[in-house]
């Protein structure tokens, strides 16, 4: 079956000719998402045509989807679990069931042995980013029709933003601006010479993240299919990138951009929450920019359920969000878990116990005729308005701010707003927003790791309290980047970690 994704893989089939020809072997392009060029077949002279470019440019959709084969040889995503599941435990949001990743409570050894999960990756996504941009901006206008050129060039530039932000808010001290931990800025392909290059400064950073941002804007199509980047997608990501930094008139101008896809962009709020994940999906007009492969995938599914049995447990602080929301029904069901209990000597023992679960992007009342549990959400409407609400509140227009976050509020079925209304200062208004935030938001690209970086500590610290140390908060620049980028050395490494294993 073929779904959106697929439109565009349609017109790799006349390429396999010319894949044959350079020794690249795919299978067929009209049933699968694997059969496009992940980063590592983005080198070399791959752009003949505009064809040819396309398919280019869905490598780098490829490897940000991290599309591979799982442990029983079912092809499919890990996003789910690295983009969703594994930052919500980060922030507080879940426990793994068997307590194997721990990361809730933020240990060293963990944060190291798990970065070059998100590392490497990441950087993929941005290598692939960076050999369509040198690629396309080299070949001739005459390979192109229209703007067509500058809008995957636009495209290109809006998902290397997306990588370098991930990389940021993962290994980077994004919290302050004059920190000299930012990351890697590769923006050439990587070389023998260009792999070795020195760490920026969160400023520079962002001001690079910012850039590819406004060249997508400028670049990148008005109208794109969700999983695609569009002019809308750009800007939503810009405005969520000037919150973070939150630095001279950041506000301002992200309130600036949620009120213009707001008014203007092709979106609009579901009027019933749990359709956007349990009906919808990434066909939901809420949607801005989503991952979704291909049908038929498990890898979502089994992010949280795997086998039969839950894998990833709401904490109480995150359950207690839901206490007289409508979406606790949608949203939760109990099961029987198994978990693991440790004796005094250490040694350990499994057990069963009822449990809440959280299955937003399975129906828990009904997954056998769930269809759309592959969807996964990188920027929904809902966030802009948050967004927005956010923004205005930290620049003292409260009244506003209410409203707003009233409008999204009422989406979920709720018709009590006297918490909202009653918050009267820009600090009551902001626990407003994270609360709805972690509800609406949870186990979406890592946003909650996002919170719990930029609002007050007085806000996330009584949800996660593993965010009192700010240098906690971020992974460890892997040891095989010092052993292979010898510009590097260990002042580079974040504190707290090594430069060798």
């Amino acid at each position: 079956m073929i779904n959106k994704i697929n439109k565009r893989q349609l017109i790799g089939i006349s390429l396999i000719t010319l894949y044959l020809s350079t020794g690249m072997i795919l299978t067929s392009c009209s049933d699968e998402l694997n059969a496009l060029p992940s980063q590592s077949k983005v080198d070399g002279n791959l752009v003949v045509d505009q064809k040819s470019a396309i398919v280019a440019l869905n490598g780098i959709y490829y490897s940000y989807a991290l599309c591979g084969t799982d442990n029983y040889g079912v092809k499919s995503t890990a996003c789910a679990r690295w983009y969703g599941a594994i930052p919500a435990d980060f922030a507080g949001v879940y426990i793994y069931y068997q307590g194997a990743y721990m990361l809730e409570s933020h240990p060293a050894s963990y944060l190291a042995s798990y970065s070059s999960y998100f590392w490497q990756p990441l950087y993929g996504t941005v290598n692939a980013a960076n050999a369509v941009i040198e690629q396309v901006s080299q070949s001739p206008d005459s390979y192109y029709q229209g703007t067509k050129k500058q809008e995957i060039l636009g495209e290109a530039h809006g998902m290397r933003a997306l990588a370098f932000f991930d990389l940021l808010r993962y290994f980077g001290y994004s919290w302050d601006i004059n920190s000299p931990y930012g990351i890697l800025l590769r923006t050439d392909k990587s070389t023998a010479t260009t792999l070795t290059l020195g760490r920026s400064s969160v400023k520079d950073t962002y001001e690079q993240i910012i850039a590819d941002l406004d060249y997508a804007i400028e670049n990148a199509p008005t109208e794109n299919e969700h999983c695609y980047i569009s002019k809308w997608a750009a800007k939503g990501l810009k405005a969520r990138v000037l919150v973070q930094r939150g630095q001279g008139s950041d506000y301002q101008d992200a309130a600036s951009l949620c009120a213009d896809i707001i008014a203007n962009g092709p979106f609009a709020l579901e009027d019933n929450y749990a359709d956007i994940f349990h009906r919808k999906g990434i066909a939901s007009q809420e949607v801005i920019l989503g991952i979704q492969p291909k049908e038929n995938q498990t890898d979502v599914y089994e992010a949280y359920y795997y086998r039969g049995s839950a894998q990833w447990l709401p904490t109480d602080n995150f359950v207690a969000l839901f206490d007289g929301d409508p979406r606790f029904q949608q949203l939760f069901t109990q099961v029987l878990t198994d978990q693991v209990g440790f004796r005094e000597d250490g040694s350990y023992y499994f057990y069963q116990e009822v449990t809440n679960v959280f299955m937003k992007n399975v129906d828990p009342q009904n997954i056998a005729a769930n269809d759309v549990e592959e969807s996964q959400y990188l920027l929904r409407l809902s966030e802009v308005y948050l967004l927005r609400a956010e923004a205005l509140a930290r620049t003292g227009n409260l009244g506003e701010a209410k409203e707003l976050l009233k409008t999204v509020l009422s989406k979920s079925g709720i018709e009590d707003f006297s918490a909202v209304d009653a918050a009267s200062t820009e600090t009551e208004v902001l626990q407003q927003i994270f609360n709805e935030d972690l509800r609406n938001l949870a186990s979406e690209c890592g946003l909650e790791h996002n919170l719990m970086l930029r609002f007050p500590e007085s806000i996330v610290l009584q949800f996660a309290p593993a965010y009192a140390d700010k240098q906690d908060n971020v992974f460890g620049i892997p040891t095989d980047e010092f052993k292979y980028n010898n510009v590097l050395t260990e002042a580079d490494q974040n504190p707290g970690f090594s430069v060798s294993e």
